[in-house]
């Protein structure tokens, strides 16, 4: 009995401990387990909780019409953190459209990780998601969607390569040095096509930026058709262009 009342104790310290909207994703083992669901689910019934999914609660914000679900953010977060740790970052039309790259509103988030979860909905976000298939660090995050946007610049809906170029040539050169140098290194991972428009576009853009890991990765035999882009780039026959 005193222990359920410490678990219950507990779970209220960690609610309380909660901002409007913030979600609490429940992890626990052993003989305590039925007792901190428990716990948790008189919180609900009380209205403090509200279940996302299995493991994954969140403190309704209460609105005159009702509550409030959590933000994009917090839905983005729970599934690229955690334990302190980052597994996953924000991919897709979701980041184009944060980016200003398209101004369609998706209908699904698009999340990267290390691990495959099947596609979900909660709380009236359709989430999708993506493996990628080698380690990386939250450094490297801001490297990998400039390469998700650069492979998928011929699918970014309600735009066009030459309006998205400049936009992501902004973005690159915000990036400090040793940050273009993982950017190179990463795109060792995408495909040769991606790889061929980065080196065209550090060659224009960023002409002391080593590049010879990108061009000799390149099939010469091999042509890539972006259409439009050519006007952009330096040296198009160097990188295979068509």
């Amino acid at each position: 009995m005193a222990a359920s009342a410490s678990i219950a104790s507990t779970v209220q310290r960690q609610v309380a401990a909660l901002g409007d909207g913030q979600i609490l994703t429940i992890k626990v083992e052993g003989q305590t387990e039925v007792a901190y669901f428990r716990a948790l689910s008189r919180m609900v019934k009380a209205g403090k909780l509200a279940r996302l999914e299995k493991g994954k609660y969140y403190k309704p914000k209460k609105l005159r019409f009702g509550a409030l679900r959590p933000s994009e953010t917090e839905i983005i977060k729970t599934f690229t953190q955690r334990g302190g740790k980052t597994v996953g970052y924000l991919t897709g039309n979701a980041l184009y459209n944060q980016w200003g790259l398209t101004t369609q509103v998706p209908n699904k988030i698009t999340i990267a990780r290390h691990s495959r979860l099947p596609e979900k909905e909660i709380s009236g976000y359709k989430i999708k998601f993506t493996v990628r298939p080698f380690p990386f660090k939250e450094f490297d995050i801001p490297m990998l969607q400039l390469l998700d946007a650069l492979a998928d610049i011929q699918q970014i809906p309600d735009t066009s390569p030459l309006t998205v170029i400049p936009l992501l040539v902004a973005k690159m050169k915000e990036l400090q040095p040793s940050q273009l140098n993982r950017l190179t290194q990463l795109a060792l991972e995408y495909p040769p096509s991606t790889r061929a428009l980065l080196g065209a576009l550090l060659e224009t853009h960023f002409p002391k930026q080593k590049i010879e890991l990108l061009q000799t990765s390149l099939n010469p035999l091999t042509r890539y058709q972006f259409a439009g882009i050519e006007a952009l780039v330096l040296n198009k026959s160097k990188w295979h262009f068509k």
